[in-house]
């Protein structure tokens, strides 16, 4: 019986806050879609709402169905660490589905730069709106203040302030049980900036009698307790498989990433054509990454290298009479149908995916229903597992979202499934 149920609003998101749990030795598994049959399976089940950019009433009712097995189960919303998407009506619709005592929220990731401190929200040393995050074009986070994004919750919001948390756990749950109220769910956001203090918040809030919805992003994940003896994780990565690389992410991060790959190992999507005939673009992309994978054992095939290229897209998506969601969407299919041809040609390929359209609309094309985690990874949100259903059954596969990693951390993904750069 899974006895933890997380919830996530995409897939590298997903993959992300499962791997915490795996690294742990629990079994852990990510359903790709809840638009699926998949019954909770494991200690942790992961569900991929695929929700960030969706209209929030239906990013609700999807928070709401994927919460419909939580029972007795610990639940964790996982929110971008950014503050992206739906965050407070999603949150909103997992404490109607779970009726917590109180909603723990801290979105915190230290260790990718990201900590709230008296309120306010910081990517690396930003206020999150000025940050490269605070500009996505679709769901950029609504407010600085951490406070602030839940203000307009349906429910009372009170905040936990880092002299409290650097206190230690005893003056977390003190202060957590006084906010606990019999009229219902209290919001409670909290700051944290170090790894110590998100475990402080953990385990002040499992230590409580009441029922609490953990809130955050995988910082927090790593500490939130699952009851029970952990089942077992882990992976062996066949490395004599050719390697496929998919990037759909223009985070300035990715970009800096796919230039330090040597240019013979890389492929990029004609994103004119992309743009007006997404299907003609897959499949020069997929002759032209089959070719690489025949001469080099690998390759990583991209939408784009510089920031220039979204321009570039936007207006041929003018010329085209689409507009920038489907030029963007154009781009991602384009993308993703080309790199599933190139990885079940012959040999199923191990992956790696950044961008979390990008790796849910490339495991939808390959018909995966699931991944399993490993509870290994090339770094912090880089995690590594293996897919269950469909052409890439087996196949070792590692995610990444689009802001995460230093220069080398694509080069060090193909590496740890079997490519190098040379």
């Amino acid at each position: 019986m899974t006895r933890c149920l997380v919830v996530a609003d995409d897939l590298t998101g997903s993959c992300d806050a499962g791997h915490e749990f795996a690294a742990r030795e629990y079994d852990t598994r990510v359903v790709l879609s809840t638009q699926t049959d998949a019954e909770p399976r494991g200690d942790v089940t992961v569900y991929n709402t695929d929700s960030r950019y969706a209209d929030p009433a239906i990013a609700a009712e999807r928070v709401r169905s994927a919460l419909g097995h939580a029972d007795g189960s610990v639940v964790f919303k996982k929110i971008d660490s950014t503050l992206r998407g739906n965050v407070r009506v999603e949150v909103d619709a997992a404490t109607h589905a779970v009726d917590p005592a109180l909603v723990v929220v801290a979105p915190a990731f230290p260790g990718n730069g990201r900590v709230t401190a008296n309120g306010l929200h910081l990517v690396d040393g930003q206020p999150v709106t000025e940050s490269p995050p605070g500009q996505d074009d679709e769901r950029p986070p609504t407010h600085d203040s951490l406070p602030e994004v839940f203000a307009s919750s349906d429910y009372p919001v009170e905040h936990l302030g880092v002299g409290t948390v650097a206190r230690g756990t005893a003056a977390v749950r003190e202060a957590l049980a006084s906010l606990s109220s019999t009229a219902g769910p209290v919001v409670v956001t909290c700051d944290a900036v170090t790894d110590s203090h998100l475990a402080t918040i953990a385990t002040a809030a499992d230590e409580l009698d009441e029922r609490c919805l953990y809130v955050g992003s995988g910082g927090l994940a790593r500490y939130v307790g699952v009851p029970g003896t952990p089942s077992g994780a882990g992976i062996d990565v066949d490395s004599t498989r050719p390697v496929v690389g998919v990037s759909g992410s223009v985070a300035p991060e990715t970009l800096e990433q796919i230039e330090a790959v040597s240019d013979d190992r890389r492929r990029r999507l004609n994103l004119e054509t992309a743009v007006s005939d997404p299907s003609t673009a897959g499949a020069d992309l997929a002759a032209r990454g089959t070719a690489a994978v025949d001469e080099h054992g690998g390759v990583l095939l991209h939408s784009a290298d510089a920031p220039s290229d979204v321009e570039r897209a936007m207006a041929a998506g003018e010329r085209a009479g689409v507009d920038g969601s489907t030029v963007r969407r154009r781009v991602t299919d384009a993308l993703a149908h080309g790199a599933a041809t190139v990885v079940g040609d012959g040999r199923a390929s191990n992956l790696f995916v950044t961008g979390g359209e990008t790796a849910r609309a490339l495991l939808e094309a390959l018909d995966a229903t699931a991944l399993r985690m490993a509870g290994d990874g090339v770094a912090p949100g880089i995690p590594l597992a293996t897919v269950e259903g469909g052409v890439a059954d087996g196949t070792a596969v590692v995610t990444k979202a689009g802001g995460f990693g230093d220069r080398q951390a694509i080069i060090k993904s193909l590496a740890r499934l079997g490519l190098r750069d040379e």
